[in-house]
C-alpha cells in the first residue's frame, strides 16, 4: 500500500514538472523576437554605411573623385532631416530609397515633398538602379553637373579594384 501511495505521489510530481516545463516552453514561443541591429559597413573613404547599396553608391562616388558628405543634417521648412549624400560641388542631395515597406514608402513621400519645397536639388536612387549603376548614376547628376560628363571607370564596389570591360 506503502509503494502505490509512492507511485501516486511521484506520478502526481513529475506531471506537474512536465506541465510547468510545457506553460515556460509556450511562454518562450510567445515572445517578440528581438531584432538584430543593421550591419556596418566600411566604405573606401572610411565611411560606415549602413546597407550594401549604400556601399556602393559611396564607393561609386568616391572613386568618381566627387566630393560627398554622408547623413548630413539639413533643416527644410522647420522640419530636420538626415540626406544620406550630400554633393557640394553640385548642390545635390542623393537619396538612395533602399526599402519598400509600408512606413518607409510614406517616409519617402514626406522627405521628397520636403526636397521640393525647399528648392533643393534630388536626386533619388532606387534598389533597381543599382543593377545597371554606371549607366543610370551619370544621367541622374547630368543635369546638375552644369554640362561636365563624368568619367566612368568600372570598379569592384567592395574593393574599388578597377574592372576591365568582360564587366
Amino acid at each position: 500500500m506503502v509503494y502505490i501511495e509512492w507511485f501516486i505521489v511521484w506520478g502526481i510530481l513529475i506531471l506537474l514538472i512536465l506541465t510547468y516545463t510545457f506553460i515556460i516552453i509556450d511562454k518562450i514561443k510567445k515572445k517578440k523576437a528581438i531584432p538584430i541591429k543593421g550591419r556596418k559597413y566600411n566604405c573606401i573613404d572610411g565611411h560606415v554605411v549602413k546597407s550594401k547599396g549604400e556601399l556602393i553608391i559611396d564607393n561609386l562616388l568616391n572613386k568618381l573623385g566627387i566630393e560627398h558628405i554622408y547623413e548630413k543634417v539639413i533643416k527644410i521648412k522647420g522640419e530636420k532631416i538626415k540626406c544620406d549624400w550630400y554633393l557640394p560641388k553640385y548642390d545635390v542631395y542623393i537619396e538612395y530609397w533602399g526599402l519598400n515597406n509600408k512606413n518607409y514608402l510614406k517616409r519617402r513621400a514626406i522627405k521628397t515633398k520636403l526636397y521640393k519645397k525647399g528648392g533643393y536639388n534630388l536626386v533619388s536612387i532606387l534598389d533597381s538602379d543599382l543593377q545597371d549603376i554606371y549607366n543610370i548614376f551619370p544621367k541622374k547628376i547630368l543635369k546638375f553637373s552644369n554640362g561636365k560628363k563624368l568619367v566612368f571607370k568600372k570598379f569592384c564596389p567592395n574593393c574599388g579594384t578597377e574592372l576591365d570591360s568582360r564587366f
